[in-house]
């Protein structure tokens, strides 16, 4: 005969006659007694007790021991001898409790007491665990307007108690609270289990499994209340990625949190979310408590890369400027590679009665000491150096920003119109004595490479679509991007061109424990190329040089690029080039919480003639922490196309979404 009753959370279990389960209540009150009565005997002839269990392993021994330990004082309690029959009695008929949660209603368990010297005694128990109880029959439903959800059919997919399993209560526990967050996340909050049922038949040792998910009605976006604050109306209202009746999802609550924080504007962000049941559709209401003063924020940094060497940075920022919503931020760098140094500023203006539209004007200077190298053979990771100077670029642009919201929020593309201005200045001397200045002074296009000042002026539009989940190992997601842009003579640049630019970068994670990560590229400009020969140290150089000025010219290699190969020296003659090619595949496992291993392969180049792409392929192995300040990486990898196929480490810290 089978019988059922109810326990907590209204879950049915069910079992035979032949055994009567344990009340609860009972079970605590024998516990608290053996407690009063361990407490009484310290004094009387302790006896330092530990438990060890034998025959099975984790998850099962853990919880054995959480169960025997003598009121849970430790692994360690001090009994009077006269006590230790009546624990060893007590453990086993507890150890045996602690199997069934796992699906071992038979076990055969013996315990003994080993004494290695007066007062001191180890309780060792054997445990059999038995056959398995089996689940004979399942029922597995989803109703309501959600049942159609792909993440509920998955994890309907993926039950794992199914017929000929055994069956693993902890395992039912936590699949059940799996559905009820998933269905949440997705805006079905009154989801709920109307149906829960194990039926147990002790006698045959099997279960039958009754499960109905039932997701009630989507809840939508309701009314947001933004309370008392200094800003202008419409700065801060038009932060939310979503509009009201917009469906309910907890990765827009925290996209909006954090969307709000990453405004700079507020030094304090509380948002409270109230369920509203009893409307159709039932909806979320928000109140919003912001904090609001005009500050100066200061940053430095201080780095090391194997792309850059050494480096410093230091940022200020001051927002809001005033009830406009305006921001300013200044940062100045250096690095140690080429001895650059970056003076960046950035104004951002919200565009009045124009929602998620700014005004963003931006200048950027640059200064650095570069050496002109160039090969005789692509495949020599030399390079002869020529000359050595300096270079400083002013570039000026302003754009108009418009955030876009795809997929209901859970994505933003950011398309900002624009018009550039840059001022190039380059003045190098030759360093090879075989170069003669005079052979340079009648080849204008090598005296061009050398020294000269570029004006361009262009017009054109960027794009940049991200969608970034997660944190740490499971950081998912992707970001696009896109550039075109062109120059022209009759609106003052100092030559024609014109350039387009796309990219990718995704991530995705399998299970708990795989990710994969893919990147491309690809570039094209169009402009003049110089092709030069001069008569250098062993012989004559044959040289392809773009006329791009060198803020616009492709370069591959390095660690966030083709790796085995140093930072930007896949290009013509490493002084860069119109177009650009590279593409990259990446499987890690973790096998830590916090670390996981990596495997790779990249391919790519920078080149002027489509003819003559080169494409270089770097393959290698890596290591990942993911630490407080975002994922390390170490990566060892060998340039296959180089002759010797050298090895080289990179060193990066960041996301590789970003």
């Amino acid at each position: 005969m089978i019988r059922t009753f109810p326990i907590a959370n209204g879950t049915y279990f069910a079992w035979s006659n032949s055994l009567k389960p344990k009340v609860s209540n009972n079970l605590t009150l024998r516990r608290t007694l053996i407690g009063i009565v361990a407490l009484l005997s310290w004094s009387a002839a302790p006896a330092d007790v530990e438990f060890v269990v034998r025959g099975v392993g984790e998850p099962l021994e853990g919880n054995i021991l959480s169960y025997v330990d003598v009121v849970q004082f430790g692994r360690r309690s001090r009994l009077s001898t006269r006590d230790l029959d009546k624990v060893l009695e007590d453990s086993i008929r507890e150890a045996s409790l602690a199997l069934r949660p796992y699906g071992f209603y038979e076990p055969e368990i013996t315990g003994r007491y080993i004494r290695h010297s007066p007062g001191e005694a180890i309780l060792e128990l054997t445990v059999d665990p038995g056959p398995p109880m089996v689940i004979s029959d399942l029922e597995l439903s989803i109703e309501g307007p959600g049942a159609g959800l792909g993440e509920l059919m998955t994890w309907q997919r993926d039950w794992p108690l199914r017929p000929g399993q055994r069956l693993d209560q902890v395992e039912w526990e936590n699949r059940k609270q799996g559905a009820i967050e998933i269905a949440r996340t997705f805006g079905y909050l009154s989801a709920a289990f109307d149906v829960h049922v194990l039926e147990l038949d002790l006698d045959n040792n099997t279960a039958s499994v009754r499960l109905r998910l039932q997701t009630g009605e989507r809840y939508v976006m309701g009314d947001i209340d933004f309370g008392e604050h200094v800003l202008a109306p419409g700065v801060v209202e038009n932060v939310a990625r979503f509009d009201r009746g917009d469906p309910y999802s907890t990765r827009l609550m925290d996209d909006f949190r954090t969307d709000l924080w990453k405004t700079g504007y507020f030094t304090d962000v509380d948002v409270r979310e109230f369920a509203v049941s009893d409307v159709d559709p039932p909806r979320v209401d928000l109140a919003v408590g912001l904090e609001t003063l005009t500050r100066n924020r200061y940053q430095g940094a201080i780095g090391y890369g194997t792309d850059t060497g050494f480096r410093l940075q230091a940022n200020f920022s001051r927002h809001p400027m005033s009830h406009r919503g305006d921001r300013l931020d200044l940062g100045i760098g250096w690095q140690e590679l080429d001895d650059e140094f970056r003076l960046v500023g950035t104004y951002r203006l919200p565009r009045r009665n124009r929602r998620r539209e700014y005004w963003v004007p931006e200048v950027t200077l640059k200064f650095e000491n570069q050496d002109l190298e160039f090969k005789r053979d692509d495949s020599d990771e030399d390079f002869l150096r020529l000359a050595n100077g300096d270079l400083t670029e002013r570039h000026f642009r302003f754009g108009r920003l418009k955030v876009y919201n795809i997929g209901g929020g859970e994505k933003q593309m950011f398309a900002t119109p624009f018009v550039q201005y840059l001022d190039s200045e380059r003045r190098f001397a030759l360093v090879d004595p075989a170069v003669s200045p005079q052979m340079t002074a009648d080849d204008p296009a090598f005296d061009r490479l050398l020294n000269g000042r570029d004006n361009a002026l262009s017009f054109g539009v960027d794009v940049d679509v991200v969608s970034v989940i997660g944190t740490r190992f499971r950081t998912r997601g992707h970001r696009d991007r896109a550039w075109a842009f062109i120059g022209d003579s009759a609106f003052g640049a100092d030559f024609d061109f014109a350039q387009f630019y796309v990219s990718t970068r995704r991530s995705y994670v399998y299970g708990e424990r795989t990710k994969l990560l893919l990147r491309a590229e690809a570039g094209y400009t169009d402009a003049e190329v110089d092709n030069v020969t001069v008569d250098a140290t062993g012989g004559p150089l044959s040289l392809s040089v773009t006329r791009l000025p060198n803020f616009y010219r492709f370069k591959a290699g390095g660690s966030q690029s083709v790796r085995g190969y140093g930072f930007e020296q896949l290009s013509n003659n490493n002084v860069g080039s119109n177009h650009i090619l590279t593409a990259s595949a990446e499987v890690e496992y973790r096998f830590l919480e916090n670390w996981s291993g990596a495997v790779f392969a990249d391919i790519g180049n920078a080149f002027n003639d489509w003819n003559d792409t080169d494409l270089k392929l770097g393959v290698g192995v890596g290591i990942r922490w993911y630490s407080i300040a975002g994922p390390i990486r170490i990566d060892v990898a060998q340039a296959r196309d180089f002759d010797g196929k050298p090895w080289r480490i990179h060193f990066t810290i960041g996301t590789p979404l970003l």
